[in-house]
């Protein structure tokens, strides 16, 4: 058998141990403690290492479907995704959970829906896309599978070349919740968000999705929407997901790990720090559109997603629903991952203005806004240079921007980058040699 089909096995063993577990067991005698326990045995039994991993996920996933963090829709998603559970299947493997979740749900976090078209104010979904139908397409259903019944999607593509204006028109063009732009020439996903956003982005709420995620939870909109009703002092809310490794075909948990309540100061200043991390780009965060406003989206230069979060918590506090409810795709072809110099001094000069708006609209101390925007120069410097700098002219570019810009931290970026800047100028003369046959 090769890998996936050893894993499906694993899976199927894994979820048949635990059934017996529950149907064996008194009802009132086994809790979703001793349930995790017997999934630690099993794991623990397991002789193949590779599978290991995914049987611990896999228990994380059944933590937190009994503990009110997974939906149904999602655990079904998780077992065909990652073990190739067939559908008909799937019912009987999960019944003995699914008996268990509705026996402790009423101790548990409910999250009731919001159920007639009165109470479902409109959610405008934003999504950019360029030469990604195979994805666009799964985004695009991800959002009109939702239960939510008041939603509107607009999808700005970027000139693509891929056959994406002809999936539109075949897939969506008589769908009256789907808008299509297209655009004449390629000018970048945070110029479309804005462009997208001033045309279409009437909704009382806002979702930004890149066309390479998708939601998996179909009541979370619902969830999202009854969370701000509830709060109205918050400019967002957004979720856990998975992070979905293409290339090794593997799901993991991104688990964010915040308070249902994060006040605006607390979060605008430790943004990205250790216990305040950045949800994954914008696939869960529903913004309130008076936020939006309010932050000036429409005179932003980059509306990319950490300008986004960092503007919005100028205006209001953050919401965290603690569930998993979309899936972000890390394939190597991410935008975070290949940035360009242009792309990045646009992020730096964006924070600047931030820094500004701080200071002059929001009343925040001049000298703690500058070390803020010191301490998010070097983090998004380092980033590029770890991830994007191809030479030592980009090395040499952003030393020189620093200098100019935030000296404090010019210094610290030459000493730490040092190194890896002579790893690349010694691998560049290897290569030329290699070329010339020396």
């Amino acid at each position: 058998m090769d890998h996936s089909e050893v894993l499906q096995q694993a899976c199927y063993v894994f979820l048949n141990d635990l059934n017996d577990e529950i149907n064996h067991s008194p009802t009132i005698q086994i809790d979703d403690t001793e349930l995790l326990q017997r999934c630690r045995q099993i794991i623990d039994q397991e002789q193949n290492v590779q599978i290991k991993p995914y049987l611990e996920t896999l228990s994380e996933v059944i933590h937190a479907y009994l503990t009110g963090r997974a939906s149904e829709d999602t655990l079904k998603f998780y077992l065909s995704e990652q073990f190739s559970i067939v559908a008909s299947d799937i019912d009987g493997l999960i019944q003995g959970l699914v008996k268990m979740e509705s026996r402790i749900s009423d101790t548990e976090i409910s999250y009731p829906t919001v159920q007639s078209l009165a109470d479902s104010p409109k959610i405008s979904v934003i999504i950019t896309t360029y030469n990604r139908k195979a994805f666009l397409y799964q985004a695009i259903q991800s959002i009109l599978m939702q239960d939510y019944p008041n939603k509107e999607i607009t999808v700005i593509d970027d000139c693509s070349t891929d056959g994406t204006e002809e999936l539109m028109q075949q897939h969506f063009g008589a769908e009256p919740r789907v808008i299509y732009m297209r655009n004449a020439t390629n000018s970048g996903p945070g110029n479309n968000r804005r462009k997208a956003f001033a045309a279409h982005g009437d909704g009382e709420y806002v979702l930004f999705l890149d066309d390479d995620d998708y939601l998996i939870d179909m009541n979370y909109f619902s969830k999202a929407v009854r969370f701000h009703l509830l709060h109205p002092e918050i400019s967002f809310v957004a979720a856990n997901v998975f992070l979905e490794y293409s290339k090794a075909k593997q799901l993991k948990i991104s688990n964010l790990q915040l308070s249902s309540i994060i006040k605006k100061r607390d979060y605008f200043m430790n943004f990205e720090k250790k216990g305040y991390p950045k949800p994954a780009s914008t696939l869960t965060t529903v913004f309130k559109r008076e936020a939006l406003m309010a932050m000036d989206i429409l005179d932003m230069n980059m509306v990319n997603d950490a300008s986004i979060y960092l503007r919005s918590l100028l205006v209001g506090d953050a919401g965290f629903i603690d569930v998993i409810a979309g899936v972000y795709r890390i394939h190597g072809n991410n935008i975070t991952f290949n940035l360009s110099q242009g792309f990045l001094i646009e992020n730096l000069e964006e924070k600047k203005l931030i820094k500004n708006m701080a200071v002059q609209k929001y009343g925040y101390n001049a000298q703690e806004m500058t070390e803020w925007f010191n301490h998010n120069a070097y983090d998004t410097i380092s980033y590029y240079l770890l991830n994007s700098a191809k030479d030592a002219t980009d090395f040499k570019f952003m030393y020189h921007w620093a200098l100019n810009h935030c000296p404090l931290i010019y210094n610290q970026l030459k000493n730490e980058f040092r190194m890896k800047l002579i790893k690349k100028q010694l691998l560049r003369i290897s290569l030329l040699r290699t070329l010339l046959g020396r």
